[in-house]
Parts: structure tokens; C-alpha cells; sequence
């Protein structure tokens, strides 16, 4: 048999940010660009389908490099075990720069292993298709192949997080001067490879470094940039130690990578049925999708649960209960702890509209108390963001409280940072009234962000 991908190229030129996207890591792009220069190969050609090429190393026989545009895949000689390895990022940047002349068909060594991936693509159909035919066969077949698609994906990711780790120890040992000059510089390209290694949640962590710089007291960056660095280095080290972590750990850790449940998994859970109270919504803005937090309290159950919903940029999000309505409905929580999230059975969101039932507001706690349930969900999940609370106390401007000084302080004197600006802090003083008040929000290391106010039993929206 022979290799039937000839012809002149048919397709278009990979790009060069193509190309580097496809590297395992830095410094192969690195190593790559080095060898794109048409003095160190020899006998390079291009087909519609394959490129191929011998590269001068430090032996006496130059290394075989191989590229199978239709998957890609890549083959050489040199002992690497990244791929694709130098070779073929030097190959490929060459190609792309227009520099590797197209051939009829490919050279001998070249085909001979474009024609085994053939002959071993062609005889797994030919077992595919026996398989079946027996039954049962096409379930089996699906679920041989989902497996296969997961096992490559665990590989990506782990290559992904790798090179994170490194990345980490490398900014911690040679320090965070002049990290503040160009933020996204410096994040970007790293979260970009993230995403190639379909690692979204740590790209999404990692987009966010730059807030980190910016917010927070003036010059605590530095301590706070460590926090996030650390944090991210443990969430790579506990994917790498997957298997060896209880069953909550493990999904929050791979929920925090970026790995989706599926919905059948939600479903199966227990179903928590409830009249659950709207008691506030935010939105945030992340990689090309807008997200909505909402929050809900159920009652009976004495529960809080987060609908999380995403749209395209600019989209819109389909109408939602107000903040203050009740509706009656089943909720399924996502698997891990502590129970934050979930999902309303047979719907794609909350209904549009209330039946009028009452409903249990949820109950005010002290700045202590808020704070000891929080640090018990972080003790479940160390990567979780916030927590929802609901705090009683008065509103006042305390020296040293968060960057704005706005804070709220209850009976006990205690205080906790409000995370809000100038521009919503008139509605919160006038939603009070200068007395005390239950303010709904989310709890996490910088104080409360404020959703809605609870006044004369009441849920009112900010």
C-alpha cells in the first residue's frame, strides 16, 4: 500500500500561532524557532496531507522528522518524548513561512510511516465496524472510543499542568519585579496554553491574575500574587495525585481544573425540593461568555444554591425570577463538597416567575460566625472563591477595612470589609436607613460582596 495523501498542498499553511499553539510548552516554541532555517534541513517536501523532512543534529545521521497534517501527528528520530518535539516546530514554522517546497508523494522514509498509520487506521475501522455488527457492539464501540477521548484529554491536561508547575516555580524563584509593568504579558500566553491543553477552569484562574495587581490593599500585591501562585501550584499538584484523594476532593479539584459534569451526573443526585427565595445576581465577564450567579435559599432544607448560566458576549440571558420571589421546584446539587452549586430538574434555569407561596429568609449570622462557616467550606474545597452569608450589623467606614474602608459591623464590634464602590454604597445607606440590617452576599478572603439587603422581612435587590 501507499501512503494516498499526495498532490501538491491543497489545504492552507498552518499559521505561526498555529504552530506554537500545538507545542507542548515554551521552550519547544523556543528550541522550535531555532531550527526554522532551511540550512539545517534537507529533503523537506509537503503533500495535501504530510510534511516531512531531515534535520542536522550533533550525530552523524540526521533525525527523521514527520508531520501528519490530517491529525496531526508527528514522528521522529531524536529521542524526545514531547510531542511534536523540536524538530518537527522547526518543520512546521519552515512550512508555514513557505519554505518547504511541495512533492508529488512522500519521500521513502517518510511514507513508509505515513502507510503503517493507514494500514493500522484501516484495520481499526475494519474492527470497529465487526464490533458492531455483533450485539451490543455500537454501545460497546461508543464507550471504547469515549474512553479512548478521555484518556487523551487526561494526557493534554496533564502536560497542561505540568508546564504550569513549572512556570510557577520559576516566577517564585526569580521574583515578582517588574511582574506589575506588563500583567498580561505575562499571564496571557500561559493561559492561552491552558486552554489548548483543555485545562478552561485553570486558563480562567490564571486570566485573572492581573485583578490581583490592582485590587487589594496599595502594595500587598506581591503577597497576594504569591497566595494565588501558591494556590494554583497545589491545584496541579492534587490533579496529579488524583487518584489518591476521596471522592468530594477529586470532583472539586477536577471541577476547578475544568472538567464538566455532565448533566445526567447532576440529575442523579438527590433531588432537594424546596421553596426557594431569590435572594440575588450578579454577573462577570470571563473568556468570550458572560456568566450569571444567582442565589437561592431554600427553607426546609435550610440550604443556599448557586445557578450558575452563560451566554456568548453580549448575549442575552433569558428572563429570571425577581430578587425577593419564591418558587417551588426540585434542585439537584453537583457532585463534591460543600454542596454550592446546582441545578433545577427539567429546566435549563429558574422559572421565569413566582406562584406568590411565602418562603424562609435566611437566617443572620455575626461576622464570626460567617467567617467560621466559610473557612469550613474552604477546609472542603481550598479553591473555592466565596460563600454565601448573610450578616447582620450596621453599615460604617473603618480605617483599614479593604481598599474603600466601607464595612460592616455587628453587635460584637466586629467588622468585615463591604466590596463595593462609591457608586453602590449610597444605595446600601439608604437601603438602611443607619440601622441595622442583613446584608446577602458573597464571603471570601476580601470581605462581602453585598447581592441584597433583607429589611421588614424582606428581600430587596441593590
Amino acid at each position: 500500500m501507499r501512503f494516498s495523501g499526495g498532490g501538491a498542498v491543497a489545504g492552507t499553511r498552518w499559521s505561526t500561532e498555529q504552530v506554537e499553539s500545538a507545542a507542548p510548552d515554551t521552550s519547544s516554541v523556543n528550541a522550535g524557532r531555532k531550527l526554522a532555517t532551511p540550512g539545517v534541513w534537507s529533503e523537506t517536501g509537503a503533500t495535501s496531507a504530510a510534511l516531512w523532512g531531515l534535520c542536522a543534529g550533533s550525530g552523524k545521521k540526521p533525525y527523521q522528522t514527520i508531520v501528519d497534517l490530517r491529525g496531526p501527528a508527528y514522528k521522529c528520530s531524536c529521542p524526545s518524548r514531547k510531542f511534536p518535539c523540536k524538530h518537527a516546530l522547526g518543520l512546521l514554522l519552515l512550512w508555514s513561512a513557505g519554505q518547504v517546497a511541495d512533492a508529488a508523494e512522500p519521500s521513502d522514509f517518510a511514507g513508509a510511516w505515513l502507510d503503517s498509520r493507514d494500514a493500522r487506521a484501516g484495520a481499526k475501522a475494519a474492527t470497529d465496524a465487526d464490533a458492531v455488527a455483533k450485539p451490543g457492539g455500537a454501545e460497546r464501540v461508543k464507550a471504547e472510543r469515549a474512553a479512548a477521548t478521555a484518556a487523551q484529554r487526561a494526557d493534554r491536561v496533564a502536560g497542561g499542568i505540568a508546564e504550569l508547575t513549572m512556570w510557577l516555580e520559576d516566577q517564585v524563584a526569580h521574583g515578582f519585579s517588574g511582574i506589575d509593568n506588563d500583567p498580561y504579558g505575562r499571564f496571557d500566553p500561559l493561559a492561552a496554553r491552558l486552554v489548548d491543553a483543555q485545562a478552561p477552569g485553570l486558563a480562567s484562574q490564571v486570566r485573572e491574575l492581573p485583578a490581583v495587581l490592582t485590587g487589594g490593599e496599595p502594595g500587598t500585591w506581591p503577597h497576594r500574587l504569591l497566595m494565588e501562585f501558591g494556590a494554583l501550584w497545589a491545584l496541579g499538584t492534587a490533579h496529579q495525585r488524583l487518584a489518591e484523594l476521596d471522592d468530594d476532593t477529586a470532583a472539586a479539584v477536577r471541577r476547578h481544573v475544568g472538567y464538566t459534569v455532565a448533566k445526567a451526573d447532576v440529575l442523579a443526585q438527590p433531588a432537594v425540593v424546596d421553596d426557594w427565595l431569590v435572594l440575588g445576581w450578579r454577573t462577570e465577564e470571563l473568556d468570550r461568555v458572560t456568566a450569571r450567579r444567582l442565589w437561592l435559599y431554600g427553607g426546609a432544607a435550610g440550604r443556599y444554591a448557586l445557578i450558575l448560566e452563560y451566554v456568548p458576549t453580549g448575549g442575552t440571558f433569558p428572563p429570571r425570577p425577581p430578587v425577593g420571589a419564591a418558587f417551588r421546584a426540585p434542585l439537584h446539587y453537583y457532585p463534591g463538597a460543600p454542596a454550592q452549586r446546582a441545578l433545577i430538574a427539567d429546566q435549563d434555569g429558574p422559572p421565569s416567575g413566582t406562584d406568590g407561596r411565602p418562603s424562609a429568609l435566611p437566617p443572620a449570622t455575626t461576622v464570626s460566625v460567617a467567617r467560621a462557616a466559610r473557612a469550613r467550606d474552604v477546609a472542603a474545597d481550598p479553591w473555592l472563591r466565596s460563600s454565601p452569608a448573610t450578616v447582620r450589623g450596621r453599615l460604617a467606614i473603618v480605617n483599614g477595612s479593604g481598599p474603600t474602608g466601607y464595612a460592616l459591623t455587628d453587635n460584637n464590634g466586629e467588622s468585615v470589609p463591604l466590596r463595593v464602590g462609591a457608586e453602590l454604597w449610597p444605595s446600601l445607606v439608604a437601603g438602611t436607613l443607619g440601622g441595622v440590617v442583613d446584608v446577602v452576599g458573597e464571603l471570601d478572603a476580601d470581605g462581602l460582596l453585598p447581592l441584597a439587603i433583607v429589611a421588614d422581612g424582606r428581600v430587596n435587590a441593590l
